[in-house]
């Protein structure tokens, strides 16, 4: 598929570009101003330890890679007629792009793309000290490739509707991991450790229209986009018995379609200089199917069952409505004001088979529909009448009604009835300044009120617990922001900035007296302290400094019938980042960047559960340097050096790492 549109692509524009010239060699008077700049590069990177965690953390593979880096091209075909193309082609790292467009003034345009990159992925699980081993690989290189390819072709006639079709296929194709590890036993204990992964097939293909028209002052926009996307993922989930030196591997297949449709249509205007609205309404609607196969080997034990889901069927339709309005300024004080309504109703039917060891097997019919309807306000001012100085304040509210109904049904029998109503409030208030008081000095605050008040009402629920014993729950965060600039002279400037964050949780449960005495229980907290200072310096117009530090002290305590397996979570994350540059003459440039990364939460909770939290340490440094041979001619050497020390997994994700590379622009 890649392979036959770069095909159709590169044919099409050839002949684009060879009528383009045939007009050109038609016309002698036209002067051509071609702009063509290619940057070939090459790299070596080589690393000691853990490869596939640097390949995730950089983005970069071990060994050698190289191609071009980069390529532009621009042409003045005729005086209204440019064709514009960009470049890049990586091998070995499959890094690959290219786009050209070809723009004819007041008529129109056709473009056209190719964009691929990978990620990396670790193949590491957790760390668990007290077992031997204490950590396990996946023998897989893991990497998964994502891309896109697109054509789309325009209109743009004076005086008429500026008209886009558009092509877009979007795919993802590889390997991943997943943070959903198996089980590993060893005597009587067992932990989540062993490392998972899943192999990725999707893609998705979409067609779009777009078409736009002013009519006096109102401008009209309509655009439609039809997508249909493709799933097929494989993962295994692997469980492993250290006592007896045996594993088995659950398989999960997901096959997944859907197809949907978007349309949104927009209008709006600027009435006066002191009056703005508009209004939005988006149409979607959406109708999937697939089927998954969970299999377990025999025998099925403790590892779980067999399912079959022959039939998994959704369908979705929404509508939304919005309306905003502009006011202001009058007398330094302007208004702004929205409303969105939002109706969406969803309804899905699964036809599932379990077989459980040689027990008969048992047909389980789901059906589940969710009706939401939502109204969401917005009110905001800003006033500029203090000189120097801006206030601004902003209030949101929303208002959401969900209803759910669940049924399922065990080979005939009723097994689940559920049925819930639930209101959701939700209110976000903001207010905030900035001013300078003086010239070299600038001050900006802001703080923030957010609550979201959630009410569950079970009207039937035949197998009484979760979620059915949760009635309520409140979410309460309060945010502060300051930072003071300070700039003391042309050649320096420093800036300070702290935020706090505070959010509490409180649940409540009528049916379970035992778990919220008195109804409720404050089921959780997150409070972070983040503090940070930016600086730059110029010592002098050949050198400049420019510098970072960050600290984030965060805590997170959570409701668990103090459970020791569940620890208060308290942690330190610094980060520090420093860039310098300095021109030793007029063709000649030295760089250099450094970043340190540093956490220190590790908890080592391995009697009651999982070591808690993360020690890390992580140092890059990149060193480089440019010279301009020519006038269309520039080489760069870089060094790059990567350290990463992880203490609280035992070692098993350390690695250094070593990089360089040589690159060349020439421009003719």
């Amino acid at each position: 598929m890649k392979r036959i549109f770069l095909r159709m692509l590169l044919a099409t524009l050839s002949m684009g570009v060879a009528g383009l010239e045939t007009t050109r060699a038609a016309d002698p008077a036209t002067n051509s101003t071609l702009e063509v700049s290619v940057t070939p590069e090459a790299t070596f990177a080589k690393v000691s330890g853990n490869t596939q965690k640097f390949r995730e953390d950089v983005g970069i593979r071990d060994g050698w890679t190289g191609g071009i880096e980069d390529a532009t091209l621009h042409d003045d075909i005729s005086k209204d007629i440019t064709l514009d193309g960009e470049g890049r082609f990586i091998l070995d790292d499959h890094d690959y792009k290219l786009q050209l467009q070809i723009t004819k003034k007041d008529v129109g345009f056709v473009r056209g793309g190719f964009t691929e990159y990978r990620e990396y992925y670790d193949n590491t699980g957790g760390f668990f000290r007290p077992f031997t081993p204490s950590s396990f690989k996946l023998n897989d290189d893991l990497g998964m490739d994502v891309g896109n390819m697109f054509f789309e072709a325009g209109l743009t006639l004076p005086n008429l509707p500026k008209v886009t079709v558009g092509y877009e296929h979007q795919f993802r194709d590889g390997d991943k991991s997943l943070l959903e590890w198996g089980g590993v036993t060893q005597g009587t204990d067992t932990r989540k450790i062993y490392p998972s992964s899943k192999d990725v097939h999707e893609y998705t293909d979409i067609l779009k229209l777009s078409a736009e028209y002013d009519i006096s002052k109102v401008h009209l926009r309509d655009d439609f986009r039809y997508e249909h996307f493709s799933m097929n993922d494989t993962r295994a989930d692997t469980s492993v018995d250290l006592n007896t030196s045996s594993s088995q591997t659950i398989t999960v297949h997901e096959n997944n379609d859907h197809d949907a449709f978007y349309n949104t249509f927009r209008m709006d205007s600027h009435v006066n200089d002191k009056v703005y609205w508009s209004l939005g309404y988006l149409y979607s609607t959406l109708s999937g199917n697939g089927d998954m196969q969970v299999v377990t080997p025999p025998p099925v034990g403790p590892f779980g069952n067999n399912w079959a889901a022959s039939a998994i069927n959704v369908d979705l339709d929404s509508h939304v409505v919005n309306l905003n309005s502009m006011f202001g300024p009058f007398k330094g004080l302007s208004f702004y004001a929205g409303l969105q309504a939002e109706k969406t109703d969803t309804h899905g039917f699964t036809d599932a088979l379990l077989t459980q060891g040689v027990s008969p097997s048992t047909t389980n019919l789901i059906h589940s529909a969710n009706d939401t309807k939502s109204l969401s306000e917005t009110f905001g001012m800003r006033y500029t009448k203090i000189p120097y100085t801006t206030l601004y304040a902003e209030g949101q509210w929303q208002e959401e009604q969900i209803d759910l109904d669940e049924e399922e049904t065990q080979d005939g029998a009723s097994s689940l009835a559920l049925g819930n109503d639930a209101t959701v409030f939700r209110r976000d208030y903001r207010v905030g300044f900035n001013t300078a008081p003086l010239p070299r000095v600038t001050l900006a605050g802001s703080y923030r009120h957010y609550v979201a008040n959630n009410d569950y009402d079970y009207e039937r629920d035949t197998v009484p617990g979760y979620p059915g014993f949760i009635t309520a729950q409140d979410f309460t965060t309060d945010e502060a922001m300051g930072k003071l600039t300070l700039r003391p002279c042309s050649r320096f400037s420093v800036a300070f900035t702290y935020q706090l964050v505070s959010t509490d949780t409180r649940t409540s449960s009528e049916a379970v007296p035992l778990l919220a005495p008195g109804g409720s229980l404050e089921s959780g907290n997150y409070d972070a302290n983040i503090y940070s200072v930016s600086a730059t310096i110029t010592p002098m117009s050949r050198w400049y400094l420019t510098g970072y530090f960050s600290l984030q002290d965060t805590r997170t305590v959570a409701f668990a019938n103090h459970d020791p397996s569940v620890q208060t979570y308290r942690g330190d994350v610094y980060t520090i980042m420093g860039t310098t540059g300095y021109a030793l003459d007029n063709k000649t440039d030295l760089t250099l960047e450094y970043s340190y990364s540093r956490s220190d939460n590790f908890s080592d909770n391995s009697s009651a559960g999982l070591p808690l939290g993360l020690d890390f340490q992580r140092h890059a440094l990149l060193a480089g340097v440019s010279r301009k041979i020519s006038k269309n001619v520039i080489a760069r050497l870089r060094y790059g050096f990567y350290e990463y020390n992880e203490p609280s997994s035992g070692g098993s994700n350390n690695y250094t790492a070593h990089l360089a590379s040589a690159s060349c622009t020439v421009r003719f």
